[in-house]
């Protein structure tokens, strides 16, 4: 293999691959990179058997061929180049060179017809979205989604379409979040999909560099991207997502309306006291109009004040307020509400007006 391509390119392309490599290092393969020439591009490829990205950029390709470079390795050496021109070359198939200005460096290679190979996705279902939508869905929902390998599902999204209607769904036994968007267009009624928060959480990063829609191609087992010459596939979750309708309370006793930023910053303050082993504790209460704010820990105690729209009887509700923060955080409007129905229901953040979104998250229990 020979070629020279422009060194910023290579750089940002291998900083993108190199997401997918695993997190955990169990494979030393699956820690390469692929780097294949051809037909004047270079095809770098990174994959840990979940999430898969492929980027391709322009290269002027003397000697077509693929290699399996030591990932991490050669991504930190590309980005600490800052030449407008790379050569690399490999002619054992043992050792890349990679050429820069007067400077050469020689780095090992790894057995690339071991690699695994990247099947191609054949899809079954075609959902278009705008790419605001689709990072917005992503944003409000991929950061409920469990982290424990104990239940597989709860560490994905669910994608479930009817008709031209997208729902998407996450949640971890303490809290659920949605989103609801209409699709540009679909080819399928309906349909339930679960994808990997981790590959979705991947896929947001490059969305902006997406014209005005993006093409979500799935079949049973995979979903496949394609932006700007950037491909993203992923495997689907198997396994039966929770009937996330029968979670979500209503008859609510409480409804309040407030600014959603001047929530944001006294949770914000009421829980750096609660950092140190309090479980972020902060306790919400509904009385009067307004809305206190109070966190107590080994350091001081916060109480706070703000002004709300009030409807039905006083209430008092306890919140790990990390949660509070991971929602509000996603959240741009300038007003939302809170529905409580006891101290010890789930409780329900959404929209003044529509329903788009909402958070469900479960209190804190504790004796007063």
């Amino acid at each position: 293999m020979n070629l020279r391509c422009d060194g910023l390119a290579l750089s940002e392309a291998v900083m993108k691959v190199i997401k997918a490599t695993p997190i955990k290092k169990n494979n030393s393969l699956l820690e390469g990179i692929k780097l294949s020439a051809k037909d004047g591009f270079l095809t770098l490829t990174a994959t840990d058997l979940e999430l898969t990205i492929i980027k391709k950029i322009v290269a002027n390709v003397k000697i077509e061929g693929e290699i399996l470079v030591v990932g991490k390795v050669f991504a930190e050496y590309i980005r600490s180049i800052d030449n407008d021109d790379i050569e690399l070359e490999c002619t054992d198939g043992k050792n890349i060179v990679i050429k820069y200005g007067e400077n050469e460096v020689y780095i090992k290679c790894m057995d690339v017809a071991s690699y695994p190979a990247i099947d191609e996705v054949n899809e079954e279902v075609e959902l278009e979205i705008t790419k605001d939508d689709l990072k917005d869905v992503i944003a409000k929902t991929a950061f409920s989604a469990s982290i424990d390998d104990g239940r597989p599902v709860l560490k994905g999204c669910l994608f479930e379409v009817q008709n031209n209607s997208l729902s998407v769904v996450s949640l971890d036994g303490y809290r659920l979040s949605l989103c609801r968007k209409n699709l540009v267009y679909s080819n399928a009624e309906n349909g339930k999909y679960v994808i990997p928060a981790r590959s979705l959480i991947e896929l947001q990063k490059f969305i902006d560099e997406a014209e005005e829609n993006v093409k979500l191609l799935l079949n049973k087992e995979k979903l496949y991207v394609n932006i700007n010459n950037t491909i993203i596939i992923t495997r689907l979750i198997n396994g039966e997502f929770p009937g996330y309708r029968n979670i979500i309370t209503t008859g609510f006793t409480t409804v309040a309306t407030f600014n959603r930023n001047e929530f944001y910053d006294s949770v914000r303050r009421a829980t750096i006291m609660t950092k140190e082993g309090r479980n972020n504790l902060v306790k919400i209460e509904l009385k009067d109009g307004n809305i206190n704010v109070e966190s107590s820990g080994d350091l001081g105690d916060v109480h706070e004040t703000i002004k709300a729209n009030i409807e039905g009887k006083d209430n008092l509700v306890c919140f790990n307020g990390k949660y509070l923060l991971d929602f509000l955080n996603v959240t741009d409007e300038e007003f939302i509400k809170v529905n409580i129905k006891t101290s010890s229901s789930p409780c329900i953040f959404n929209q003044v007006d529509g329903d788009e979104y909402l958070f469900l998250i479960l209190p804190m229990r504790i004796n007063y």
